[in-house]
């Protein structure tokens, strides 16, 4: 894997957003205001940066509503949990769709050859770079996650931040999180799934953030 000078973020966006009215207008500006300042991650604080020097930016999509949809029909009536793990999946390639279609100029990443690409050549630092949760993990590459609803997009985000040797993974949510609340207090009430455990070892750093921080 090639890597630059520059930054590398993977910012989650939270599926309960895509039901925001104002999500096209507001996310550019919360991802403007996740990005300020940076600095490269291979350079001493002191250094002068250009203007111009921008952070990779890798973005993946929550599933929303479909998703809870089905945790919903899965308490009326057990599901099977691989299986229903593996249809949450297959519906996050939805909301992919709709963020893509809202914002047409994003770079998008569908497959995974495309995401090796990048990840020999360099990401997109004009614009954020949507991925594909499939380009990262499906069947035949699962991690060590498991499969059931211990894992959500929390996880597979620190998945595609660790597969990608990110500096910085971005947890953008609806919730307000206090600044105090250590991985194990986040898990515990429900703000990160049970899975994201497997990650307390990464050494990239852990951000969330509140989208009502933009109005």
């Amino acid at each position: 894997m090639v890597r630059t000078e520059l930054m590398r973020r993977v910012i989650k966006i939270g599926g309960s957003l895509m039901s925001r009215p104002d999500l096209p207008s507001c996310l550019p500006k919360l991802l403007d205001a996740i990005a300020a300042p940076d600095q490269p991650a291979t350079l001493s604080p002191e250094t002068v940066l250009p203007e111009t020097l921008s952070p990779e930016t890798l973005v993946i999509v929550g599933g929303g509503e479909l998703v809870d949809s089905l945790r919903s029909w899965d308490q009326l009536r057990s599901l099977d949990p691989v299986k229903t793990h593996w249809q949450c999946i297959d519906l996050l390639q939805y909301t992919f769709e709709v963020i893509s279609d809202w914002f047409p100029a994003w770079h998008r990443v569908d497959t995974a050859a495309s995401l090796q690409q990048s990840m020999t050549q360099g990401f997109s630092t004009t614009v954020p770079n949507l991925i594909a949760v499939r380009c990262f993990y499906d069947r035949g590459n699962q991690g060590n996650l498991p499969h059931d609803w211990r894992t959500t997009s929390d996880s597979l985000a620190a998945k595609l931040c660790s597969d990608t040797d990110a500096d910085e993974l971005v947890l953008l949510k609806s919730c307000e999180v206090d600044p105090s609340w250590d991985r194990q207090s986040l898990i515990s009430r429900g703000v990160i799934d049970e899975a994201f455990a497997a990650f307390d070892h990464a050494d990239w750093k852990l951000r969330i953030v509140s989208a009502n921080a933009v109005a």
